[in-house]
């Protein structure tokens, strides 16, 4: 059961649960969202550490982590988004893999500090309800002991059998098709891949026709013969931001 405690005048919340579990977070920052449905729209991320996949063009360190409560969790987030008479406060849950410890506990303090919760997960766990907006990026994984006529990876088991968005990495080693047997979505999102590790546009856009290193071009010839899906850039790293 959760209760909460507001005074009209701060926006401190005081969250009564039954008990103060801790999670592991990495970061908490508030900017615009720049991928997806709902890029160009302000939202608070919070980061968690950990995840159970290991993938290498990840851009993100995610070892590092405060251990926090849902109250210290919420009010900072609060804090942060300190804009008056704002209904509707977007907040992204983000890792690492966020499902890996994000409970209802935490969802239900969310939903009463007023906040619209979404969600960026690999699709391997399940997620607890009430979350408002699922994207969902499955990964490809290794095979553990793959034999010389077959492929080193295979699509990961998903937990999850529908999403509001699925946004796929574009490698160019396999056909991003297989997801649609796989998972239900209303967009269907597939964004480049630097060569070097790196999520295309870390830097600008003035940068991307002389960068031979990306597969920009690849990635558009795909979605040109593939027009159920839609191109998905970077826009926060073209414009300098978080």
């Amino acid at each position: 059961m959760l209760m909460v405690n507001a005074s009209p005048s701060s926006s401190q919340i005081r969250l009564i649960t039954k008990a103060d579990a801790l999670y592991k977070v990495n970061e908490i920052f508030f900017t615009l969202q720049g991928e997806g449905a709902h890029s160009g729209i302000p939202a608070v991320f919070l980061r968690f550490s950990g995840c159970n996949l290991r993938c290498p063009w990840c851009d993100t360190d995610f070892s590092e982590y405060t251990e926090m409560t849902a109250e210290q969790i919420v009010n900072e987030m609060l804090s942060l988004y300190d804009v008056p008479n704002e209904r509707r406060k977007m907040c992204v849950l983000t890792g690492g893999e966020p499902s890996l410890q994000v409970d209802k506990a935490l969802i239900d303090a969310l939903h009463a500090a007023g906040f619209y919760i979404c969600i960026e997960t690999n699709g391997t766990h399940p997620l607890p309800e009430g979350i408002d907006w699922i994207t969902c990026s499955p990964k490809m994984v290794p095979l553990p002991h793959p034999q010389p006529h077959e492929k080193g990876e295979i699509p990961s088991r998903l937990a999850l059998k529908r999403a509001n968005e699925v946004k796929v990495v574009f490698t160019g080693t396999y056909d991003p098709e297989v997801w649609r047997t796989k998972i239900e979505a209303e967009h269907w999102m597939l964004q480049p891949l630097r060569y070097n590790g790196d999520l295309l546009m870390e830097s600008g856009i003035d940068e991307w026709s002389d960068d031979k290193n990306d597969n920009l071009d690849e990635t558009v010839r795909y979605i040109l013969l593939h027009p159920f899906w839609r191109l998905s850039v970077q826009l926060h790293k073209i414009a300098g931001l978080r």
